[in-house]
């Protein structure tokens, strides 16, 4: 297949202007709360991009078409001259706006999860995608906290899939009816002599239940709960709103601590794969399955469009 891009500058169409010959393009594309981010080299006479101009990246095949890598805002340029003439750009996503890291004390009261995420996207025009609307709290406190760390915190204690990214933001569950959420994009890569594999087995405990203990201030007692069933027990302490409270973190305590038992790195031609998406990986002798993709580096020069892929079960 033919590797193809398409990329805007201002919204002027400058993919004519760049030979892939000569030049490349890289789009590191991440699943969690890190800002995507291009890097262009483009060889020949071209003036340097502004601070914070916009660009807007395309990547795919002749055969399959274009898709959309994001927005991003110009960081820094440099010309270099030597053997040759060239300007090295880099680029981050524009969803990542210095409002995000304004740290804010507020008190959320008796309110989905999903209502939460939707308050944020508000404060900042972004859209959403979540599926925490059956999740409740009945308090929850972001004191002298950026909305940011806010949102990668609540990530963290509900186990769930964080990231901002084409104006989004994304807050799904990683786990869903004890399996990894069919929510998730899904893409199938099938190992052969085009592609490289390292999987890595990580030796840790795996927990067949998790204890959550708490006092209750109102009766004035020691409770637990227990989900899961038989030992190992993973056992957490935390001042829990109630029971309810208690099952769901002790819930996502227990797939966060049995996750990540197999870390992977692929390399293969170009393909669209997005990070954040479940990985249906084939064709290997005893790793096949469903893997997290945690990051995707695309490359496209004249080798052609290549791609490394992160991964974790």
């Amino acid at each position: 297949m033919k590797p193809i891009f398409k990329l805007l500058a201002n919204n002027k169409d400058v993919t004519d202007n760049i030979n892939l010959n000569s030049s490349s393009i890289t789009f590191k594309d991440e699943a969690g709360d890190l800002s995507d981010e291009i890097s262009l080299t483009i060889e020949g006479s071209f003036k340097k991009p502004k601070y914070e101009d916009e660009l807007k990246l395309w990547l795919g095949t002749q055969e399959n078409g274009l898709f959309f890598c994001g927005i991003f805002k110009v960081q820094s340029s440099t010309y270099k001259d030597g053997n040759s003439r060239c300007i090295e750009v880099k680029a981050t996503a524009t969803d990542f706006s210095k409002n995000l890291k304004i740290k804010r004390s507020l008190s959320y009261e008796s309110i989905s999860i999903k209502k939460i995420v939707q308050m944020i996207a508000l404060r900042h025009e972004l859209e959403v995608v979540s599926d925490f609307e059956d999740i409740f709290v009945l308090h929850v406190e972001q004191t002298s906290e950026s909305d940011l760390h806010f949102l990668k915190r609540l990530a963290d204690e509900y186990h769930a899939l964080f990231s901002i990214k084409n104006q989004k933001i994304v807050f799904k569950k990683k786990i869903k009816d004890n399996k990894k959420s069919t929510s998730l994009p899904r893409f199938t890569l099938e190992v052969n002599e085009n592609s490289t594999i390292s999987i890595q087995n990580i030796n840790k405990t795996l927990y067949n239940s998790c204890k959550a203990l708490w006092r209750d201030t109102k009766e004035n007692k020691q409770k637990s709960i227990t989900v899961g069933f038989g030992e190992p027990i993973k056992v957490i302490k935390d001042s829990f709103e109630n029971e309810a409270d208690a099952r769901l973190k002790a819930t996502a305590s227990l797939q966060k601590a049995n996750a990540g038992t197999k870390l992977g790195s692929i390399s293969s031609y170009g393909f669209v794969l997005y990070a954040g998406g479940i990985l249906d990986l084939k064709g290997t002798i005893e790793d096949d399955g469903e893997y997290l993709i945690k990051s995707v580096n695309h490359k496209l020069d004249s080798s052609g469009w290549n791609i490394d892929i992160e991964i974790e079960n």
